[in-house]
């Protein structure tokens, strides 16, 4: 409803009294993406003759149109819809898409960083080899790790409960830090820290609740710059490049997913950078000025 309609300078500004855009950029181009699919779906499914599918009211005031007729695919372009698809919008086609839109992420994301962690942690013997028709000790060990992640209840009852996506933002973290951990006693290279430090720069912008491991993470991060391939030293102008490596690395990503905000205008005739529009993504994210309510309800989630 918010991505897709508006402008970029508008998508942490619109109807903040109703519930507005409150996670870091990268949720916010998810979101987009996953509109403009219902979007076109729909119109591609809808025919010429439409009702309009937006509701022409101001921020905060109640729309008293509804959806036009929703028939199967048709209603996902409803489901996107700015301001009117939020009034008892109820399609099942809607709802499969949203359940859908979660399903393709986890496995894409979070399923695939799962099973290749449990692929390190047991990896393959050669029993799997030669009895390639047998359920091998290592493959159940592997087998139940991958369940076992899959299937946690915080996931299964938040997440899948009512269409959110922190297992894009789990799965980022978990290929982070296979990066990171990656290590070749024959080489020097210093790729996978780096690569890792992209990986968790967008685990950051996905969803802020990333910054419980950012501590860690820089700790360890840290770490690896005094290290040397099998070696548990380094030089100091070695140690200076790793880490100004990483620094490039997480600013630059940093840079391109935040970029857009600070280049873009409300008003057309400003120029310039806008630090403003910058400013105003970071108190969303960090919602220190928005009163007892959403932040009781945050914390009752988190402790949920």
């Amino acid at each position: 409803e918010v991505t897709l309609p508006l402008p970029i300078s508008e998508w942490y500004y619109h109807d903040l009294q109703y519930w507005g855009l409150d996670y870091p950029p990268l949720t916010a181009y998810v979101s987009w993406a996953c509109g403009w699919v219902a979007h076109n779906v729909g119109s591609r499914f809808g025919g010429a003759n439409r009702p309009p599918d937006t509701c022409a009211v101001a921020d905060g005031e109640e729309c008293s149109e509804t959806p036009g007729s929703s028939d199967g695919l048709v209603e996902l372009k409803d489901l996107v819809a700015l301001n009117s698809s939020r009034w008892g919008f109820e399609g099942r086609a809607g709802k499969m898409y949203m359940r859908i839109t979660v399903l393709v992420l986890d496995i894409c994301v979070y399923m695939t960083a799962v099973w290749t962690i449990a692929k390190r942690l047991v990896p393959p013997t050669n029993d799997e080899a030669s009895m390639p028709g047998y359920f091998t000790t290592s493959q159940q060990q592997r087998t139940w790790l991958v369940l076992t992640a899959l299937c946690q209840p915080a996931i299964v009852l938040i997440d899948h409960g009512h269409f959110q996506y922190n297992t894009v933002s789990l799965g980022l973290a978990l290929w982070s830090f296979h990066y990171m951990t990656l290590e070749d006693s024959r080489t020097t290279s210093f790729y996978g820290p780096v690569i890792g430090s992209v990986l968790f720069s967008l685990a950051l912008n996905f969803k802020q609740m990333e910054l419980y491991h950012a501590p860690a993470v820089f700790a360890y991060l840290l770490g690896r710059c005094f290290r040397h391939g099998s070696e548990r030293r380094t030089t100091g102008v070695q140690t200076t490049i790793k880490f100004f490596s990483l620094g490039v690395a997480v600013m630059c990503t940093f840079a391109l997913l935040w970029a857009p905000f600070a280049l873009t205008h409300r008003d057309s005739a400003s120029s310039g950078a806008n630090i403003d529009g910058v400013l105003q993504v970071v108190r969303r994210v960090f919602p220190f000025n928005r009163g007892i309510f959403e932040g009781k309800v945050a914390n009752i989630w988190c402790a949920l």
